[in-house]
């Protein structure tokens, strides 16, 4: 590591006297989160932390190193905030772990130029959907990813999440540079990781956290980090998905062969690295998932069939932006 690496954390929260029972509820939360992310990460980059509640018309806040100012809706606010892609009703915490990911994203790995934004803000929000997976479990975790499929899904043809702020600008829409740099971005990361597997995954991360600590990165280092881990090349992954704007066209179908059944994906249009999950749906036994690594432009998984199958159906819970062309 570059700089100094800490094994405790010094965590306080700052309130005006009408936040105060808020503030004691959120410094235990806050430490939660803090011991959460070190345990993926493997450090502390900071040695304190102060939250700082700030009365405010709308959610969301700023995070730079040591310190988070945390906007707290009033009650009488005229503003409306649930139709936004950062907006999870499901998961009030989203805002505080996400901006205490900027600890480690964004600010002890900075980001080199505004292209490579969503090394912040789609790493901040994909920890703060892991966290909230680990509050508030698989169910929370899949709303989560839906509203990142949802929304990544619909804004990708404004352009690149490697355009940063620059996305939505001319029209002046925000929405669309959150839609893209923190929702897709984060989905991207999800999708990387069902791609490669967990342990090579964050095994991923910390080898790219660790080379770039305290220095400013981008796409290029993450992907070469990623690359040593896995063993893969994911030169095609990272240039759809980020320096790209088009969606994966999946047409998906099966054949039953004895005990086996054949799914089968092919790809129309430009050939995507995606992760898809197909659940096969049984008569006789709940629904079973299965993984379907799609890396070529026609696509054949065998599984052995564990009762009498009725159909198959393509997951919408599983984060994976494509779209689906039937039959």
């Amino acid at each position: 590591f570059v700089g100094p690496s800490y094994s405790s954390l010094n965590l306080s929260v700052e309130a005006n006297p009408r936040q105060v029972q808020r503030g004691r509820e959120l410094g235990d939360r806050a430490a939660d989160i803090a011991l959460f992310y070190h345990s993926l990460i493997g450090d502390v980059p900071y040695s304190a932390f102060t939250i700082a509640l700030v009365e405010s018309d709308l959610p969301g806040g700023h995070s730079p190193g040591y310190f988070a100012a945390l906007n707290q809706p009033l009650p009488a606010s005229p503003l409306v905030w649930r139709n936004d892609p950062a907006a999870f009703s499901g998961f009030p915490d989203f805002f505080l772990a996400h901006e205490l990911a900027h600890q480690w994203w964004g600010q002890a790995i900075g980001w080199r130029n505004y292209h490579e934004q969503w090394l912040s803000e789609g790493f901040a929000q994909y920890f703060a959907a892991l966290y909230a997976q680990k509050q508030k479990g698989d169910d929370v975790f899949a709303s989560v990813l839906r509203q990142l499929r949802k929304w990544g899904m619909d804004n990708s043809d404004q352009g690149p999440v490697y355009l940063g702020y620059r996305l939505g600008h001319v029209r002046d829409q925000s929405r669309i540079f959150r839609a893209l740099v923190y929702n897709k971005g984060a989905a991207v990361l999800h999708m990387l990781r069902r791609l490669v597997g967990d342990e090579p995954f964050f095994r991923g991360l910390r080898r790219f956290y660790s080379a770039s600590r305290f220095h400013k990165a981008g796409t290029v280092e993450l992907r070469a980090a990623m690359e040593a881990e896995t063993g893969m090349s994911l030169e095609r992954f990272f240039e759809r998905w980020i320096y790209g704007s088009t969606l994966p066209k999946l047409k998906v179908g099966y054949r039953t062969e004895g005990n086996e059944v054949i799914l089968q994906v092919e790809q129309i249009g430009e050939i995507f690295d995606v992760p898809l999950t197909i659940a096969l749906q049984y008569a006789d036994r709940k629904p079973v998932e299965v993984l379907v690594a799609v890396t070529d432009r026609t696509v054949e998984k065998r599984v052995p069939l564990g009762g009498v199958l009725r159909g198959i159906d393509v997951s919408k819970d599983d984060g994976t932006l494509a779209e689906i062309v039937k039959n």
